[in-house]
C-alpha cells in the first residue's frame, strides 16, 4: 500500500446535503483531512493525496482521474447522507457495483446529479443519463476487477463504525456513482451519516465527532492495509487494539482534538471491557492458524496413524475433562459408536511412540488406527498402501 486517495465530497458551488445548520462540502472536509493526517503520521511511506483540500468545485471525474494519475491503491471517497425521513439514521458504505434496490438508486441519482453542473458532462460521461436504471446497470460493470476488494475494504469500515463508534450500520451497498467511475483500483463511498437527522448532524459537525469518525475509517485501512501485506489475523487484532486503547491521547496529539472527561471515560472503560475479547480472538485466531499449518502440513500424507484411546455411545465434547488434557482429540464414527484417537503420525515408528505416552497418560488400552485419505482402514492395509508409495 503505497499511495491512497482521499475524496472530499462536494465543495464550492456544490454544497451537497443541508443540514439545519451544516453543509455537506464541510463535514467531508473536516473528515477527508483528518484521515489523511492519522494515515500519514501512522505511516509515514504512504502518499496520502487529497483530490481538494478546501472549499473548491472538482469535477467528479477528475477526482476519479486524480486517483488514476497517481497510481493510487486505494480511493475513499467520504460523504453525508439526506433524507425526507428525518428520523432515517446512520452511516452506509456504497462500492461500484450493479446490485440496487430503490433506495440506492435514489441515493445513485443525487450524488450523480453534480454532473449537471459542469458544461462538458456528456462527452465526461459517456452520455451518461442519472435517471436511466439501465444506464447504471451498464457502467456498474466497469469496476468488477476491484469490487471484491471494494467490498472487503467496506465492510471493515462499517464494523469499525458500529463494534467501536457504536454508530449504526446500514451496511455496505452496491450502486453506480461517478466519482468512482473509471477508477482503477478499490474504492469506496462512505456515507458518514445523515445530516437530516438532529442527533447525526450534531455529532458530525462537530471536531470531536469528525475525527472519531475518520479514526473508524482509519482503523479499517490499517486493518486492511495490514492484510493486503499478508499479516496474520492474530497481529492485525493486537495492532488495531493497541491503536484503540491510546486513541484518546491520539487526538489530542495528531488532530489536536480535546476529548472531555466523560468521553475519556466511557473510552477507558470500553478498553477495559475490549482487552478480554481482544484476547479472545488472537487465541482463537492463533488455534485456527496453528490447525491449519497442521493441515498444510499433513496434506501430502494419504495414509495416517493415531492412536485410540476410548469411544462412547454419545458424543463426548473434545475439551472433556475425561480425555485429560490431551490434545488434538479427533473424532470419527465407526459401526454406531463415537471413537476419540490423537495424532498425526506419517510413520508406524511415531505411532509406536505416540502409544507409549499415551499409555502413561492412564490410557492402558490405547492402540493404534489407521486411516487412509481420511477413511478407517487397518494398520495392515495402511502399511500395505505405503509400500505400494500410495502414502
Amino acid at each position: 500500500m503505497k499511495t491512497v486517495v482521499i475524496d472530499a465530497g462536494h465543495g464550492g458551488t456544490d454544497p451537497g446535503c443541508l443540514g439545519s445548520s451544516s453543509q455537506e462540502k464541510h463535514v467531508c472536509l473536516g473528515i477527508a483531512l483528518k484521515l489523511g493526517k492519522l494515515i500519514t503520521n501512522y505511516f509515514p511511506d504512504v502518499k496520502v493525496i487529497y483530490t481538494r483540500d478546501k472549499d473548491v468545485f472538482v469535477k467528479l471525474h477528475e477526482r476519479a482521474m486524480i486517483a488514476n494519475r497517481n497510481k493510487a491503491d486505494l480511493f475513499i471517497s467520504i460523504h453525508a447522507n439526506s433524507a425526507q425521513n428525518k428520523s432515517a439514521y446512520g452511516t452506509e458504505t456504497y462500492v461500484m457495483g450493479t446490485k440496487y434496490t430503490d433506495r440506492n438508486l435514489e441515493m445513485s441519482k443525487r450524488e450523480n446529479s453534480v454532473i449537471l453542473l459542469e458544461d462538458d458532462h456528456e462527452k465526461n460521461y459517456d452520455g451518461y443519463d442519472p435517471n436511466s436504471p439501465m444506464t447504471n446497470i451498464l457502467m456498474g460493470l466497469y469496476q468488477q476487477e476491484y469490487l471484491q476488494s471494494s467490498i472487503n475494504f467496506a465492510t471493515k469500515v462499517e464494523h469499525q463504525f458500529s463494534s467501536r463508534n457504536n454508530r449504526h450500520s446500514r451496511g455496505v451497498r452496491q450502486r453506480v456513482l461517478l466519482v468512482m467511475y473509471r477508477t482503477t483500483m478499490p474504492s469506496v463511498l462512505i456515507e458518514v451519516g445523515f445530516l437530516t437527522n438532529k442527533k447525526n448532524e450534531q455529532l458530525l459537525k462537530q471536531s470531536i465527532g469528525q475525527a472519531e469518525t475518520a479514526g473508524a475509517v482509519f482503523r479499517a485501512f490499517v486493518e486492511y492495509k495490514r492484510e493486503m501485506e499478508g499479516v496474520q489475523f492474530s497481529e492485525i487484532v493486537l495492532e488495531e487494539s493497541k491503536l484503540f486503547a491510546s486513541w484518546d491521547s491520539t487526538l489530542t496529539k495528531v488532530l489536536g482534538v480535546k476529548v472531555n472527561d466523560k468521553k475519556s471515560s466511557e473510552l477507558k472503560e470500553k478498553v477495559k471491557l475490549s482487552e478480554d475479547s481482544v484476547r479472545n480472538v488472537i487465541k482463537t485466531a492463533q488455534e485456527a492458524e496453528k490447525k491449519n499449518t497442521e493441515k498444510r502440513a499433513l496434506k501430502d500424507y494419504d495414509v495416517l496413524f493415531r492412536v485410540q484411546i476410548t469411544s462412547s455411545s454419545k458424543k463426548i465434547p473434545l475439551n472433556s475433562r475425561k480425555f485429560n488434557d490431551m490434545s488434538n482429540v479427533f473424532e470419527y464414527e465407526s459401526n454406531g459408536m463415537f471413537k476419540y484417537a490423537v495424532g498425526n503420525c506419517v510413520t508406524m515408528d511415531e505411532a509406536i511412540e505416540l502409544q507409549k505416552k499415551v499409555k502413561a497418560k492412564v490410557y492402558n488400552d490405547a492402540f493404534i488406527v489407521a486411516f487412509y485419505k481420511g477413511e478407517r482402514v487397518s494398520v495392515k492395509k495402511a502399511k500395505q498402501l505405503i509400500k505400494e508409495g500410495k502414502q
